[in-house]
């Protein structure tokens, strides 16, 4: 009777599994574990959210042609630099226009020094999946892997107070 129980309780884990990791992805939302995707950043590095555990990680959806995200990328700086050992940030921009995006962040005296990502075979999916649906959103994940908060538009002071939040949590 408990090998069937198990079994059972292990089929419908895996079910449960799957659905987050095959084609019938459902989306995530604040308490749920975070995806852990693997993709390539604008330097060419593999990186993945499993290589940040112990640490909280933001990410950033972005995108090139709305203003609003413009005003972004120096306060990811400033915390990037505040936070070095307790926070990771990883920006994903929607569209593939970085040739256009440096020229911009250029005429704006922008050196955006979080890591980036450009190219991907899966942000289509990564997006749906966080449901980053407007610019800018964020997603803020703890030091174990659970969404804290997710939430769209640019407020520096919710920015702050978020990863205030979280950040002060980790040893």
């Amino acid at each position: 009777m408990k090998t069937r129980i198990i079994f059972f309780i292990l089929i419908g884990w895996t079910l449960s599994l799957n659905s987050l990791v095959g084609q019938n992805k459902t989306k995530l939302s604040k308490g749920d574990i975070a995806y852990d995707f693997t993709e390539t950043d604008d330097q060419g590095n593999k990186i993945s959210l499993a290589d940040y555990k112990g640490r909280a990680v933001l990410i950033n959806f972005t995108a090139t042609y709305y203003g609003p995200c413009w005003y972004t990328y120096n306060q990811m700086n400033e915390l990037q630099n505040k936070y070095p050992d307790k926070l990771k940030i990883i920006s994903f921009h929607m569209d593939e226009e970085k040739e256009k995006w440096k020229r911009m962040a250029e005429e704006r005296s922008i050196n955006f020094e979080v890591t980036s990502i450009w190219e991907s075979d899966t942000k289509k999916e990564l997006f749906d999946l966080y449901q980053a649906n407007g610019f800018p959103y964020y997603v803020l994940i703890d030091d174990k892997g659970v969404v804290k908060k997710m939430w769209f538009g640019n407020s520096e002071k919710k920015l702050k107070r978020n990863l205030r939040k979280v950040v002060k949590k980790i040893e």
